[in-house]
């Protein structure tokens, strides 16, 4: 689906959403969250990887492994996203959006840090605040990062490290994330992954060893189904006019 043809489909994945999301709905890790656009969706049917004709997202995704606590003004924790590629080609230019929504809506930028490991080296996220007063973290990397490339049938696991300033607000965060393939001044959703439920405490003296985060099924509403909706209708478009604003990379 081009990005600038995103704000077009908000209203109709609004409706879908009104559906996906119930009360009763979980988190399909690996498959969105929770979040499942109508098979004939441009998103789908125009994906840029694979030969086009499969109503089905072309890299799965499955973000895993995160603590379930993170501490104000604590050392950085790791988490990883996985990008499968089920098709019979390879995929290039892959850059996650990651969607990160707090209940109090009270999280801003400078509250955080995330940083991703890519071929050259880690690179630091771009961040943003959409008009939802969700957090857009973009894996751009500036110049330097072409985007990741997934081998026909392959995996790509993408180490993440996130961590919280001295004075980020506590609460409860989910974590959504959609896969954009850059092409020049534009690019393709394709690919979404859901459902990494943590929350964010004050320093405490031990933290249980060991504690993984939910990344399965819940009933957290405005987590489930909050990747399309946020992703789609302002999140993904903040992200692209990041990858925008670089210069075309090598791999787009």
């Amino acid at each position: 689906m081009r990005l600038r043809k995103a704000l077009a489909l908000t209203a109709f994945l609004s409706a879908v959403l009104a559906v996906t999301a119930a009360p009763t709905a979980g988190a399909d890790v690996g498959t969105g969250g929770g979040a499942r656009p109508a098979p004939a969706l441009p998103s789908r049917i125009q994906a840029a990887c694979g030969d086009g004709t499969s109503s089905a997202f072309p890299i799965g995704a499955r973000i895993r492994g995160g603590p379930a606590v993170y501490r104000t003004g604590g050392e950085p924790q790791t988490w990883y996203l996985d990008l499968t590629n089920t098709t019979n080609s390879r995929c290039t230019a892959i850059h996650p959006v990651v969607v990160l929504t707090d209940k109090a809506r009270t999280l801003r930028p400078a509250h955080l840090r995330m940083e991703f490991e890519a071929p050259g080296g880690t690179l630091p996220a771009g961040l943003e605040r959409s008009d939802r007063d969700e957090i857009i973290a973009v894996f751009d990397g500036g110049d330097a990062f072409p985007g990741f490339t997934v081998a026909p049938g392959g995996t790509h696991t993408v180490k993440v490290s996130l961590s919280f300033a001295p004075d980020a607000p506590t609460g409860e965060v989910v974590a959504d994330a959609a896969l954009v393939q850059r092409k020049g001044d534009d690019g393709d959703w394709i690919g979404e992954a859901g459902g990494y439920r943590f929350s964010v405490e004050e320093p405490a003296g031990s933290v249980e060893a060991g504690s993984l985060a939910h990344t399965g099924p819940h009933t957290w509403v405005y987590g489930a189904g909050a990747l399309t909706a946020v992703a789609v209708g302002g999140g993904l478009l903040l992200g692209a006019r990041r990858l925008r604003t670089r210069p075309r990379g090598r791999g787009c």
